[in-house]
């Protein structure tokens, strides 16, 4: 049986979860298509296409991923702050209580390092994907003008 964990509860279940599945093969998508060689005007017709779909979904995963990484931080300072002033309130010195609130704060504050990360790739794989994309239009220019498709002539 595989087991899925939900990343925000902890929870383990054999159901994946729906959001996890679409990033998943959003992921995998984008990695196969920046990876795509295309050796054909068909294959790269197709490329272009696929990843101009692609390409359409990015900001929406990108807002998504910025939400959770705001929120991360947002979790990170209130653990911190909470953790600096139990300190403080029990009379320990200013840098102590600063210390011991950075410890206790460890999980939030590597929930939002990964999260930062993971917006930041999907930042980067949405910059190759349109480059790439890009590229491939000039290709297909160049082969359409070599073949002086634009008249429906061929030489």
């Amino acid at each position: 049986m595989v087991e899925f964990t939900n990343t925000e509860s902890g929870e383990v279940t054999d159901q994946p979860n729906a959001v996890e599945v679409v990033k998943a093969e959003f992921a995998g998508k984008a990695d196969q298509l920046r990876n795509f060689a295309p050796t054909n005007p068909v294959e790269m017709e197709f490329f272009i296409r696929e990843a101009n779909a692609l390409l359409e979904q990015m900001p929406d995963v990108l807002l998504e991923i910025n939400t959770r990484r705001y929120n991360a931080e947002r979790a990170h300072g209130l653990r911190k702050n909470t953790q600096m002033a139990f300190y403080g309130r029990q009379g320990n010195n200013v840098s102590f209580a600063r210390a011991m609130a950075e410890v206790d704060a460890q999980p939030e504050l590597e929930v939002w390092h990964n999260t930062k990360a993971e917006y930041h790739y999907a930042e980067d794989t949405e910059k190759a994907l349109r480059t790439k994309i890009y590229s491939m239009l000039n290709i297909n220019k160049s082969i359409a003008a070599a073949y002086n498709t634009q008249n429906g002539v061929g030489r």
